[in-house]
């Protein structure tokens, strides 16, 4: 086995600044007490100002006057790191949630990403565009890559680990504190001149356990791999939904694709690690005293590309004003379906014209609204004016087209038009002759719409084809409902 610890540093922090580009403005993350909130972590521009871990928030804003204090929700860092989790299944279905970040097994997978080094480049580089900074360690054991994750976050000199026999040698270096325990069974440690894993592993066994404990000794056995380190493997979910609170005010919709391309991105990495696309996908726009709007965009195929998805994005917020300034921004794909990925080739085929032809619909009902592009598909109804029905354009599949024993006109008034006749016979630019009919319909008594007509093919003298009918009742009067192309 072969695990790599992403350790997310300060996740309260980096879940702030991920809606924007790092910006100079202080800002510190406050918990604790309402009375007296203390700072649990602040962003550089906040440190040079002088502001630590610990100090209280009001000595903080003494130090910064425009300082930039959010309240740490414990919530969304769970939220956060359950969605990281999503995204991180496309790279192996074995994934474990820690306290501070994940844990990815990743022997069997190491092929198909192209060895180790592939793998943990394309981890770094897709983290950092998620707006995320990781340590990353590599060992053969949970436990001990969690140690190395958490050594290299400091600083310290440290190299992966792949084999098992090398874990001694490199876990002897680093510093006890990195454990986690108890500060005064650290105390012990020091006040004996043990400030090093290495100089636990040293002791004699016996003693050891005599004197710190069963539970310190298992805990190093864990991380030697002597004794086995189980984790519960997480399970995705069958819906995705990502959100971020950006602490501040948007007025304009291009400020809100930054933040967005993040969200899709994580999006796509889910829909990888199942296989899957979207063909709905819905953005929710948070306001003042919580308020929210929605925007819904749609494919006509799955989709999970995030960069396609972003420029449906773009062109549907471009043609929306905003009714309210905007705080937090959030997207939902309660549905997802199967998708099939295409394969690329040297000459275009039929297929990939037909993508293309797709998405370039996809485009125009992000630009110009699904309300101005839409198919049609009829309806088995033999009403003319009932028989056929707008449907959304991103709407892959539609019903079959009922089969029709006769012919119909291609161009349809939208409301049929009388007649003059002569001793009954109908005129328009001069005299009908009928060449076919007629054609009977009886239908519509249930819904009050009732119809009781007979249709015919007519021409007249300029060559035009029509389709008339008359209804059935004693000289009624003779109607244009069609025109044959």
């Amino acid at each position: 086995m072969l695990w790599i610890a992403l350790f997310l540093p300060e996740l309260p922090l980096q879940l702030a600044e991920r809606s924007a580009p790092q910006a100079a403005t202080p800002l510190v993350i406050a918990a604790g007490p309402s009375q007296r909130p203390l700072v649990c972590c602040a962003n550089a521009a906040a440190r040079e100002r002088g502001v630590a871990t610990g100090m209280a928030v009001g000595a903080a804003r003494a130090l910064a006057g425009e300082l930039n204090v959010l309240q740490r929700d414990p919530t969304a860092e769970t939220q956060a790191l359950h969605n990281l989790a999503c995204w991180a299944g496309q790279f192996t279905p074995n994934v474990a949630l820690e306290a501070e970040g994940l844990s990815l097994e990743v022997g069997a997978t190491l092929r198909l990403h192209g060895g180790l080094l592939s793998l943990l480049s394309r981890l770094r580089k897709e983290l950092s565009q998620l707006g995320y900074q990781v340590a990353v360690g590599v060992a053969p054991t949970p436990l001990a890559a969690w140690l190395l994750a958490r050594a290299r976050r400091e600083g310290l000199p440290v190299r992966m680990c792949q084999l098992l026999d090398q874990l001694p040698e490199r876990l002897a270096p680093l510093p006890l504190h990195l454990l986690n325990w108890p500060d005064e069974v650290l105390q012990t440690f020091y006040t004996l001149g043990i400030h090093r894993i290495g100089q636990c592993l040293s002791l004699p066994r016996d003693g050891f356990l005599r004197r710190f404990g069963s539970e310190r000794q298992r805990e190093l056995d864990r991380a030697l791999g002597v004794l086995p380190d189980p984790r519960e493997w997480f399970t995705a979910p069958e819906s995705f939904r990502s959100h971020l609170e950006f602490g501040f005010e948007l007025t304009n919709t291009d400020m809100l694709l930054f933040p967005l391309k993040r969200l899709l991105r994580e999006l796509e990495g889910f829909l990888r690690s199942r296989g899957a696309g979207v063909q709905n996908l819905q953005l929710q726009l948070d306001h003042m005293s919580r308020q929210k709007s929605f925007l819904s965009i749609g494919t006509a195929m799955p989709e999970r590309s995030a960069e396609r998805l972003l420029a449906l994005a773009r062109e549907r917020l471009g043609r929306t004003t905003l009714s309210a300034p905007v705080l937090g921004l959030g997207i939902n794909a309660e549905r997802v379906v199967s998708y099939d990925e295409n394969n690329q080739s040297f000459l275009p085929d039929a297929r990939s014209r037909a993508i293309g032809w797709t998405q370039l619909i996809d485009k125009l009902v992000a630009r110009l609204g699904s309300d101005k592009l839409y198919k049609l598909r009829a309806v088995d109804d033999h009403r003319p004016e009932q028989a056929w029905q707008r449907c959304a354009a991103t709407v892959d599949h539609i019903p079959p087209t009922p089969t029709l024993n006769a012919p119909l006109p291609l161009w349809l008034l939208p409301t049929p038009r009388a007649l003059s006749s002569r001793a009954g016979a109908p005129l328009c630019r001069g005299p009908l002759a009928l060449l076919a009919g007629p054609q009977r319909i009886e239908s519509g008594w249930w819904d009050g719409q009732g119809a009781c007509r007979d249709y015919y093919v007519a021409r007249n003298p300029h060559g035009e084809t029509l389709w008339i009918y008359r209804e059935h009742r004693r000289e009624a009067p003779w109607y244009l409902h069609g025109i044959f192309a």
